[in-house]
């Protein structure tokens, strides 16, 4: 079973070895990364990866809803080569929360009436961190928002492959057999009314969402960084930054992928390593 993940990043290269070894981790198997006007090296570093790894790269440098374009472009060239295709951004970690591995957890949604499958966020804050920290986010950002939080209720999808789509938005996508979430409720809108049949669900599926990381990277990063599916000269002003900084509650859902993770993550930075020196021989 193929199931990609396309995603649309900027200036990441601190973290992207990280979010791709978790994606591996958890049973993604295909990477489509639009690489949106990277200047911090972000591209250089997944070219490498490339060369080890199914990961395919889109360089971007469109400010006009540069992430509806890429998720058409994904769609359109590789849609028809996937079972699933998830569309994530770069501080979204994506899992199962009952099974080990993503195609365990999408088996029993094959046979089902629908066209994609919507997975909640998570919300997580900035765990006290000032300043940005070395090492994983998964490590270092540990803390998260209570469930009833309201921005949980945001969802992403994984597409079915294999059939036409209209991608208006980048959460819920037009479908012909509709999107529904790990309990088989229809999701109409990408964020799900405040009703007691519309609460968000974490048992199978779930999305790690670190809004904001340390306060320092929202003030020198995120803050300017625009909204790739909406407005690339929005600044989100500093009410954002507290909005999301939500930091009740730690269920140690980070803590089970920790070793694995950071043995995953040296045999990507070994894999890289190995491709530049043999670049430079």
């Amino acid at each position: 079973m193929k199931i990609a993940v396309t995603s649309i990043q900027r200036d990441r290269n601190p973290w992207i070895v990280e979010w791709l070894a978790f994606h591996m981790l958890v049973g993604f198997n295909q990477f489509y990364i639009y690489s949106h006007k990277c200047r911090d090296g972000m591209s250089d570093t997944l070219l490498k990866l490339t060369q080890r790894y199914p990961i395919q790269v889109y360089g971007l440098e469109s400010d006009d809803k540069p992430q509806l374009a890429a998720y058409h472009h994904a769609w359109n060239t590789h849609g028809q080569d996937v079972d699933w295709m998830a569309f994530i951004d770069g501080d979204e970690f994506l899992f199962s929360t009952a099974q080990s591995s993503m195609a365990e957890a999408l088996a029993p949604y094959a046979g089902k009436p629908l066209s994609a499958l919507a997975v909640y966020w998570m919300c997580y804050g900035s765990s006290g961190h000032i300043e940005e920290p070395a090492g994983l986010i998964m490590e270092n950002y540990t803390r998260h928002s209570a469930r009833s939080f309201q921005d949980n209720r945001h969802i992403k999808s994984i597409v079915r492959g294999g059939q036409q789509i209209e991608i208006a938005s980048s959460h819920l996508f037009r479908t012909p057999h509709g999107t529904y979430d790990e309990q088989m409720r229809l999701i109409t809108d990408p964020i799900i009314r405040d009703n007691p049949d519309a609460q968000p669900s974490w048992d199978k599926f779930r999305i790690n969402h670190y809004s904001v990381q340390s306060y320092s990277f929202f003030k020198q990063t995120k803050q300017n960084m625009g909204v790739a599916d909406f407005n690339a000269a929005y600044v989100r002003p500093h009410e954002w930054f507290h909005k999301y900084d939500r930091n009740e509650c730690d269920d140690g859902v980070s803590y089970n992928f920790l070793v694995r993770l950071k043995l995953k993550v040296r045999e990507l930075r070994a894999a890289i390593e190995e491709v530049s020196l043999q670049q430079a021989a």
